[in-house]
């Protein structure tokens, strides 16, 4: 997965999870109409086709090689002929994960917007472009990014939740934060992320409690 740190303001130590779709070993360009069952969880696949820019750019996101050379090996790939609809989205969530790695995450936001121009119904591009905007601390537009992606289902709802929970909270909304970081842990039980979330509110709220009565207790 990606993991891209909280801006200062936060405990430090809070994840932004990108959609597995791309995070995983994510899905190579294929040439033609070989189209992914989207019913199948998403993993690096075998390139079909003549186009080795595609090629080595599914072997870096699979190898998590982010470097110059492969941004420009999948930048390339988008310009294969024969390169189809699927191929192009694919090849561009792959670019939108690569930048975020970089913590290039306007270039994200550029791809991951591609995406949808072509897709508009695409849940992990909305869910992938919402982490992005909470590096970039548009915390209002990435709360309406995730919330999109949770409406039109994406692969792993509880990060969906913990993201969300994590630009409410740079807003202030810490109920709407706990409610998202509660439902996480729901969906995903004993799920580390949104475990400690949830024991920094206990922690807050007892040390709340704590100084409320020591004030009262004072003569």
């Amino acid at each position: 997965m990606s993991r891209a740190w909280f801006p200062r303001r936060f405990p430090a130590g809070i994840p932004v999870f990108a959609a597995l779709f791309a995070a995983c070993a994510a899905l190579a360009a294929v040439s033609g109409a070989h189209a992914q069952d989207p019913s199948r969880e998403p993993r690096a696949t075998t390139i079909v086709g003549g186009d080795s820019n595609a090629r080595r750019c599914s072997a870096a996101m699979e190898a998590g090689d982010v470097s110059d050379g492969s941004i420009t090996h999948c930048e390339r790939a988008l310009g294969y002929p024969r390169l189809s609809h699927e191929g192009q989205i694919q090849l561009r969530v792959n670019l939108g994960v690569m930048r975020m790695r970089r913590s290039e995450h306007e270039l994200a936001v550029a791809q991951f917007d591609a995406v949808l121009a072509m897709e508009p119904r695409h849940a992990e591009a909305h869910l992938n472009r919402g982490a992005a905007l909470i590096q970039l601390r548009q915390y209002g537009p990435a709360i309406a990014a995730i919330t999109e992606a949770m409406g039109l289902g994406v692969r792993e709802p509880h990060k969906a939740y913990f993201n969300r929970g994590v630009a409410r909270e740079a807003l202030r909304d810490l109920r709407g934060a706990y409610e998202d970081y509660s439902t996480a842990l729901e969906i995903q039980p004993d799920w580390g992320p949104a475990n400690a979330e949830l024991a920094r509110f206990a922690r807050a709220r007892r040390e709340q409690l704590a100084n409320t009565l020591g004030e009262t207790a004072t003569p």
